[in-house]
């Protein structure tokens, strides 16, 4: 090809001819040698009020068609069964997380501590994990607790506002 623009004084043309790039913005990480700063961590979720919301969002929900009663044996059913895995399901599990958090390399070498290092940041994830499931449920025992206590002390005042959690005006 020949004309303007081809060969090898054509590319150079185009390359000193047009206008430089400007730069990327500070910290997006497209400058070499610099990195994107990642977000900084939002606080961490308040399970407590997440397990009790959750509850008062049920219990709205269940009773906000006029059929339904309350039924205190199935309710302490529930109450029951929650208790149980707070008491032995999430006990266990912490047992068990512990041992996660204690594992010692099988040898003295990168590998094995490496693979110890992982193994035991995820006991730790798994621990905080735990705990806010834990939390989340006692709070949700809580809830249903007092939703029980309003319906045997027949406090009016305490079931309507109960049931109208999560409802839209």
């Amino acid at each position: 090809m020949t004309g303007p623009g081809s060969g090898p004084q054509g590319v150079f043309n185009q390359v000193n001819s047009t206008t430089p790039p400007s730069a990327p913005p500070p910290g997006s990480g497209l400058i070499p040698g610099a990195a994107a700063a990642p977000p900084p961590p939002g606080p961490p979720p308040n399970y407590g009020e997440l397990g009790g919301g959750q509850a008062k969002a049920d219990f709205a929900s269940a009773s906000a068609n006029g059929g339904w009663e309350f039924d205190p044996e199935a309710m302490d059913a529930v109450i029951k069964s929650l208790e149980e895995c707070i008491e032995n399901n999430f006990g266990r599990a912490k047992t068990e997380a512990e041992w996660l958090t204690q594992i010692k390399p099988p040898g003295a070498e990168v590998g094995s501590e490496g693979y110890t290092t992982a193994a035991i940041n995820s006991g730790r994830s798994y621990q905080v994990f735990l705990e806010g499931a834990r939390q989340y449920t006692v709070a949700y025992l809580e809830t249903l607790r007092k939703i029980r206590t309003a319906y045997q002390e027949q406090d009016q005042a305490a079931i309507d506002t109960l049931r109208q959690i999560g409802k839209i005006d």
